[in-house]
């Protein structure tokens, strides 16, 4: 299917359902469509777009899900018509809902809502100003450095849990302004079993009635969940007895204060933003990375021209936030890599009323989702969207050849804004998506000064789709060290 014509509308949305408008389809049998998304439903919700077209309604357990996956629409839900849709998706039964990952997050920017979402998404901004971020940029190079410093010339590593262990590093220093030998370092990585217990399917049915079970899982997350609560009161105490000056975030949620009353957060709001940008920031950029890793180590021409880009701009020492503007290639490396592999597995709203999308009718209270997997990999709007392209992302693109219709493509003026949406989009887009990128980018700058990976040959990397898309067994590697301006030892 080719692309449409630059600037064209393709969708009709309305809050104001139309006469005209027509049921969704979708699969029958909720059992089957039950099992298919509580194992690894990527290829499954794809499948079903493709059948079914930008709307599908997918039945799940006694509710029905809704998967939107036209970009202009979901403009519409999550921009224009924002309010209309509320973040608590899940039935709690007697007319309550709740947000997915409350059970962890508590009552943070992720899943708060309305009122009080606005008031602490404008007291929290600031702390995401692009300048304080670029304050971060040393650590986010000495730290990438320090986690390579270790490695040896053909080890074998899973680069899974090295970037882990180097998002890790970055989110106890800049949140918490503690090293990565620390007890609250290990008291994070340890703490969450996110394989297992609520988390595993808090997105599905009965995931209330799951979650207070006595099972292990359970019971290891919640104690889990007890010594982390534990470490941030810790923490909190800590601040309040030094000077108030920490540059740390820990320190600048205790310091914020309400525009309009002045009064402070309280310690259970703290708490509950602190864990949210604990969780978000550490596992997202970690699977953006080790997806970055993966792509590159299958595609030795992008690998390589990412290594001549880093020669050029860096010579023998760590990149700095200056040098971000000449990283281009990078940067469309990550871009690409968080295309094919988005951080997140989807975005979900509650419909607060009847709405009509591309001539289907929505009801009321109905659990919305959008997929960014489906739509980063719809022909529609991304040509040959299987394919690792990082020149999609070059606005003066050095193309393979004058043919080269993927060079500047995600670029170029007209095309909808979410049709790319890693970091979710309007209000509620990710507050920390600047520094997200600027991590990624200066880790993949720091690490490919002296090293490239090769894949394990046979291994096979398959996805593992749960609240982030990582892969199922991690991603082994063999490290081998570059030499001087790309030549190796």
């Amino acid at each position: 299917m080719s692309a449409p014509q630059e600037g064209t509308s393709m969708t009709q949305v309305s809050t104001a359902p139309m006469a005209t408008a027509t049921a969704a389809p979708g699969p029958t049998g909720r059992l089957r469509a039950l099992l298919a998304m509580s194992g690894n439903p990527l290829d499954y919700v794809t499948g079903l777009r493709d059948q079914y077209g930008p709307v599908v309604r997918i039945p799940l357990g006694w509710r029905d899900l809704y998967m939107v996956s036209d970009p202009e629409a979901a403009h519409e839900i999550l921009v224009t018509s924002h309010r209309n849709f509320a973040k608590d998706v899940m039935s709690a039964g007697r007319g309550k809902w709740a947000a997915p990952l409350e059970v962890i997050l508590g009552n943070g920017l992720v899943t708060s809502d309305g009122t009080f979402h606005r008031k602490q998404r404008r007291l929290i901004q600031p702390m995401f100003h692009h300048e304080r971020i670029a304050g971060y940029g040393r650590a986010f190079a000495e730290l990438s450095d320090d986690i390579q410093s270790g490695w040896k010339d053909g080890d074998r590593l899973d680069l899974q849990v090295e970037m882990a262990e180097l998002t890790l590093a970055i989110v106890a220093r800049t949140l918490f302004d503690v090293s990565l030998d620390s007890d609250v370092a290990h008291t994070i990585r340890t703490a969450i079993p996110r394989h297992e217990g609520p988390l595993r399917w808090d997105s599905l049915p009965f995931a209330r009635h799951l979650a207070k079970l006595p099972l292990p899982g359970n019971k290891r997350f919640y104690e889990g969940r007890d010594n982390l609560d534990a470490i941030v009161y810790r923490l909190m105490a800590e601040r309040r007895q030094g000077d108030g000056q920490g540059a740390d975030l820990l320190s600048l949620l205790l310091a914020a204060r309400d525009a309009d009353t002045g009064e402070p957060m309280e310690d259970l709001q703290v708490r509950d933003e602190a864990i949210t940008l604990l969780m978000a920031g550490h596992e997202t950029t970690a699977s953006a990375l080790t997806w970055a890793y993966h792509l590159l180590g299958s595609h030795p021409e992008a690998r390589q021209r990412m290594h001549e880009e880093i020669d050029e701009v860096l010579g023998d020492r760590l990149p700095t936030v200056e040098d971000l503007p000449r990283l281009v290639w990078t940067d469309a490396v990550l871009s690409e890599a968080m295309r094919l592999y988005p951080p997140i597995m989807g975005v979900a709203r509650r419909s607060l009323d009847d709405f009509e999308v591309c001539g289907r009718r929505v009801p009321k209270d109905s659990f919305v989702a959008i997929v960014p997997w489906v739509v980063h990999r719809d022909p529609q709007w991304w040509p040959q969207p299987e394919l690792f392209a990082p020149q999609r992302w070059l606005e003066t693109p050095r193309s393979a050849g004058p043919t080269d219709e993927l060079a500047g493509h995600a670029v170029r003026p007209g095309r909808p804004r979410l049709a790319y949406l890693p970091f979710g989009g309007g209000p509620r887009q990710c507050i920390g998506n600047t520094f997200s990128r600027m991590e990624g980018v200066m880790a993949l700058a720091t690490l490919g000064r002296h090293w490239e990976f090769e894949p394990v040959p046979g291994f096979a990397v398959d996805t593992l789709a749960r609240i982030t898309i990582r892969p199922l067994r991690g991603l082994p590697v063999s490290a081998r060290r570059r030499g001087a301006r790309g030549v190796r030892h």
